[in-house]
């Protein structure tokens, strides 16, 4: 079983390239792959993250050393994450950046997933968020985070040639996700793609697109799927597009 620590989300810091969160196994009743989560069950775990008698305290422990030691780091994305005690879990988040780059427009994005079981080496994508940036240079800083399971929860950081876009996202077991970026909400039931396009304005247009990698063979198939959309063919080619 692969483990790694919050310490290497800090650790990698601003690079990113990808992370892999993975904790103690909860009860085996607990454990069971299943879709089948109801009121009932989410209650269950809530109650059970009250619970201080169930609480994890030597990964509590850690994460107070981790964020006195890293604090900075954390306190530079939209959303603080200060430590908190939490029931003992069993759960794989993913974070993986990637660019889309053509003759004429560069991309920036984020990929938010689930490992279909803490054992599992395939990932479930539950948001794809690009950018259009136009510049290699710009800076994407990601934080995504196990510790509110069954919840998966992410935030991060774009910065562009003439503005910044903080971002959070909250996907529910039950199958409701939403994203707020610079206080839009996207309720991600209407898809789970995400293209921003800043404007020379200081405002952004927006496409919300009812697709996901979940749905290609390879990221490619879906990166080319993407680019032939009419309605982002037809964004791309405004004048009003950051350079």
């Amino acid at each position: 079983m692969k483990i790694t620590q919050i310490v290497l989300l800090i650790t990698i810091g601003f690079l990113f390239n990808s992370c892999l969160d993975k904790e103690k196994p909860v009860s085996p009743s607990e454990n069971t792959e299943t879709d089948n989560w109801n009121m009932e069950r989410l209650s269950h775990i809530a109650t059970q993250h009250l619970d201080s008698s169930k609480w994890d305290l030597k990964l509590f422990q850690q994460d107070i050393e981790t964020y006195n030691k890293y604090s900075e780091i954390f306190k530079s994305y939209p959303l603080n994450k200060s430590p908190f005690p939490v029931a003992e879990y069993d759960y794989a988040v993913s974070s993986i950046p990637f660019t889309i780059e053509t003759d004429k427009v560069f991309f920036k994005g984020v990929r938010i997933g689930e490992y279909k079981n803490p054992e599992s080496e395939d990932i479930i994508d539950k948001l794809t968020l690009l950018i259009l940036t136009n510049d290699k240079d710009s800076k994407e800083n990601t934080l995504v985070d196990s510790r509110n399971y069954p919840y998966l929860t992410a935030q991060g950081i774009f910065e562009v040639k003439n503005n910044e876009f903080d971002w959070v996202f909250s996907a529910s077991p039950d199958g409701f996700s939403t994203l707020i970026l610079n206080m839009k909400l996207f309720d991600l039931r209407y898809g789970e793609t995400i293209i921003i396009y800043p404007q020379i304005d200081q405002s952004f247009l927006y496409e919300q697109i009812k697709d996901s990698p979940n749905n290609y063979s390879n990221f490619d198939e879906f990166k080319n799927t993407l680019l032939n959309n009419p309605k982002v063919q037809n964004q791309l080619n405004s004048q009003k597009n950051i350079k």
